[in-house]
């Protein structure tokens, strides 16, 4: 009775991503009306191999009336995760078990003539299942490429133009958009050597949910010129495998000049 009445179901949203392109997998234990489920434990969890994953908590779980194979259940999320393969070719998502409690109506009826339950246990599993990742295309595909898939917007700004020998200015590299935003370095100012530059300071904004990775990430640099004149800050390309369109897209950034006085 217990295992025609419980099933365990992992839902993948995309079984053929390009390489560093998100998945999700949602966890939902369906359970017939005829049983009523106390309690649960997991026993495997899954170690994602070969991907970058990022589990979302569940406040609480909610109970859900569907169908499943045409019969009237319910259903509970158990877990959500999101993955950004980091192989090309044939990935295995490992199952998740979990050790159920579970009271199953019996044979017997009360003094009533209501039906009697059995408490019982039951192991669940929701089995594996098979990714079969892309890889990102070579013809096509920029020098400047270092990583990054989604869809993004590109900047490059100076919190001055115009600024006194040994006064300092900031210089703000940055990427907002939906994608991998944590899998790929963001590119660097090629800058004149008379500037004095300082390690960046890194800075992320990123949520994830069930699509992925939205957000922003930026290194701001500060830059201190040891002499007057006007120094350029040569233009930055930033590109990007957008999955949806299946091409390459180079964004630039022209040349910020900076006059020292």
């Amino acid at each position: 009775i217990a295992s025609e009445n419980l099933h365990l179901i992992a839902e993948v949203s995309k079984t053929d991503p390009f390489l560093n392109e998100p998945v999700s997998v949602v966890y939902k234990l369906y359970v017939s009306p005829s049983i009523n489920v106390s309690d649960f434990r997991p026993l495997d969890n899954p170690k994602y191999n070969n991907f970058w994953s990022q589990d979302l908590p569940l406040t609480r779980y909610t109970v859900e009336n569907t169908t499943y194979e045409g019969k009237p259940y319910r259903y509970v999320i158990l877990k959500r995760v999101v993955l950004y393969p980091q192989k090309s070719g044939r990935l295995e998502i490992e199952p998740l078990s979990l050790d159920v409690t579970l009271d199953v109506p019996t044979d017997r009826r009360d003094f009533f003539g209501r039906r009697t339950y059995k408490q019982t246990n039951m192991t669940v599993s929701a089995g594996r299942r098979i990714i079969n990742v892309k890889e990102l295309p070579m013809a096509g595909r920029p020098e400047s490429f270092n990583g990054a898939v989604g869809t993004f917007e590109f900047s490059v700004n100076t919190s001055k133009k115009v600024l006194n020998a040994s006064e300092s200015l900031q210089a703000k590299v940055s990427v907002k958009g939906k994608g991998n935003l944590k899998l790929f370095q963001l590119p660097e100012p090629s800058l004149p050597s008379a500037l004095e530059v300082y390690e960046p300071e890194f800075d992320e904004k990123i949520r994830t949910t069930l699509t992925g990775m939205q957000g922003e990430v930026s290194n701001s640099y500060t830059i201190v010129p040891a002499y007057r004149g006007k120094y350029p800050i040569p233009e930055i390309s930033f590109t990007y495998f957008n999955p949806d369109m299946e091409e390459y897209v180079t964004l630039s950034c022209g040349e910020i000049s900076v006059k020292v006085m």
